[in-house]
């Protein structure tokens, strides 16, 4: 164990290189920050390291390092995979830290099945994290099932996440203790899932470590703890309204994503189109529904946890 005085990372943050995985013909992004600018506010708010993971993208990762001003001692490169369960077709967000453009192109490759990113990671020797376990999960196989995946693939799951109800935060720590009290040992990660500025360093990991890949190997080897604090509802429809409002600025300043003019058309089109729906209110249900079904799901999962075939869960795991 290290004998560095602890120090904090925020392990999921987004910039504008991170696209959104719907409406991609208007080509939208997830977050408009800039990677400076995230990198400043992490440090701003006590953060020794700050890790970039943008959606299926390393490119801001990698365009930081080269910004003046910035120490490539205090970044690690990571990546936000929305990998799939092939049998069902379940995409799940695994997030792999301390990548190189290597790395990236080999998950990307692999991404059509959860399990070969993962082994590539274990042979990598990377930090793999499952981010958000229960957001994607709608029944698409039996609750029992989905928990017996998580055990034989992940190590270390994401339970403080800055971005989802504080139930789903809570369904993974009863999903880790369970776990733990039968002796398989889950590590838990922190991470704010900021998309705007305002919530960079929200939410956290601590580790003892001097340097980023010592903070790496002690969060791997389960020597470490979160803390922080969750948006809620109120503070992801603030997120979710100034991502919306970056979108139509950039589009109508004309520093809009499309590639030429026509697709540029395209985009102003139907952005401007779509303007009532989103002045009356579609993000914001769109946002208040999730939040409902992810709530839902949470209440499931920590009625059924004593319920499950522990022994059965554990020997599949290997533990």
């Amino acid at each position: 164990m290290s004998e560095a005085a602890p120090v904090r990372a925020d392990l999921h943050v987004h910039t504008r290189y991170s696209g959104w995985r719907h409406l991609r013909f208007i080509h939208p992004r997830d977050c408009y920050s800039e990677p400076k600018a995230v990198y400043d506010a992490a440090l701003a708010r006590g953060m020794r390291f700050v890790a970039i993971t943008d959606h299926d993208a390393v490119e801001g990762a990698l365009r930081l390092l080269e910004e003046p001003g910035v120490d490539p001692r205090r970044v690690i490169a990571g990546e936000e995979v929305e990998a799939l369960f092939p049998e069902t077709g379940q995409w799940v967000h695994v997030n792999v830290l301390g990548i190189t453009e290597g790395d990236h192109r080999r998950l990307q490759a692999l991404k059509a099945d959860v399990r070969d990113v993962a082994a590539y990671c274990r042979e990598r020797g990377l930090l793999y994290v499952l981010n958000h376990p229960f957001q994607s999960y709608l029944g698409q196989k039996p609750l029992e099932a989905y928990i017996e995946d998580l055990l034989g693939l992940f190590s270390h799951v994401e339970g403080l996440n800055g971005g989802v109800p504080e139930l789903q935060n809570r369904a993974v720590t009863e999903l880790c203790r369970a776990a733990a009290a039968r002796g398989l040992e889950l590590t838990q990660a922190g991470g704010s899932d900021a998309h705007r500025l305002g919530r960079v360093g929200a939410a956290w990991t601590q580790a003892r470590a001097e340097t980023a890949q010592e903070f790496l190997r002690e969060v791997r080897a389960g020597r470490c703890t979160v803390g922080g604090s969750t948006a809620g509802t109120l503070g992801l429809l603030r997120d979710v309204y100034a991502v919306v409002a970056a979108y139509y600025g950039r589009l109508y300043s004309g520093r809009g994503e499309a590639p030429g003019a026509a697709a540029y058309a395209l985009d102003a089109g139907f952005a401007t189109l779509s303007l009532p729906a989103a002045l009356l209110g579609l993000p914001a249900a769109i946002v208040v529904a999730s939040q409902i079904r992810q709530k839902a799901v949470s209440r499931r999962v920590l009625a059924r946890l004593s319920g499950l075939d522990w022994p059965r869960l554990l020997a599949a795991a290997g533990a």
